[in-house]
């Protein structure tokens, strides 16, 4: 897959993103517990067309000499998976990086202002999850300023990063995003956590593609995140069993420089 992955740059030189391979047996057993669920907005997370010329200005990996993982969540925050997956995170001593929806931040700002006491990162994921792509330039400004406006009344702090949703960016949003000082943030390993894979199939898009520098995406919101939660606890055990350290996007961008 990374010789597909490397072919599409080649051709489009746009957003770079790597596909997991077949789930195997779980190597690693957790016993996960029962979780129940609330009526939320459905966010089907199916990737967009890439655009071109974005590449250069979109951080997708950090660097490849370091061995340094950043684990995503996108979606949130869930009243019922937010919380989990902090707990987890906080178990194992480990920080992560929140895209949050700007109306789920409004609905639960308790949530956000957790993920930031942790020492976790907070960053926009646009209002209402839309294809920005579509979207005008009017449209763009008001998805990412009321989302930065409601992080920032969370948290205290104003949004750096900006993940576009379905990965759908290209040269009119990737502006519209640095006139707000926004990073745009993509992924270089994609758990298709949001299709319901199994928690085997997680774990495994994680640990048997792992390697420096990777960004790697994951859901605590936009549907039922139950097996994330699940696999959550293997995939940061798993990770540094092979001598990876879990750091957010920003410390993986500083250390790229």
């Amino acid at each position: 897959m990374l010789g597909i992955l490397i072919a599409c740059l080649a051709t489009w030189g746009s957003v770079v993103v790597a596909y997991a391979s077949e789930a195997h047996p779980v190597v690693l057993s957790v016993t996960p517990t029962a979780i129940p669920t609330v009526a939320s907005k459905v966010i089907n997370d199916q990737l967009a067309t890439p655009a071109p010329n974005v590449v250069q200005s979109v951080v997708f990996q950090g660097s490849t000499t370091r061995p340094e993982i950043a684990l995503t969540f996108d979606d949130g925050p869930n009243p019922v998976f937010t919380g989990p997956v902090l707990s987890t995170l906080q178990q194992y001593h480990v920080h992560a990086t929140f895209f949050c929806v700007g109306e789920n931040a409004r609905d639960y700002p308790d949530m956000v202002a957790q993920e930031h006491a942790q020492g976790n990162i907070v960053g926009n994921h646009t209002w209402t999850h839309p294809d920005l792509t579509k979207a005008s330039d009017a449209e763009i400004q008001k998805e990412l300023i009321d989302t930065n406006n409601i992080i920032q009344s969370d948290t205290g702090v104003t949004p750096t990063l900006f993940r576009p949703p379905y990965g759908a960016i290209n040269t009119t949003v990737k502006q519209q995003a640095q006139q707000l000082h926004l990073t745009p943030v993509l992924w270089n390993i994609d758990t298709q956590d949001w299709t319901r894979p199994g928690t085997s199939a997680i774990v495994h898009a994680v640990l048997d593609h792992a390697s420096n520098g990777d960004i790697i995406l994951m859901h605590d919101g936009g549907g039922d995140r139950s097996q994330t939660v699940a696999a959550l606890p293997q995939i940061i055990a798993g990770l540094q069993q092979q001598g990876f350290t879990l750091v957010t996007v920003p410390q993986l961008i500083n250390d790229m420089q």
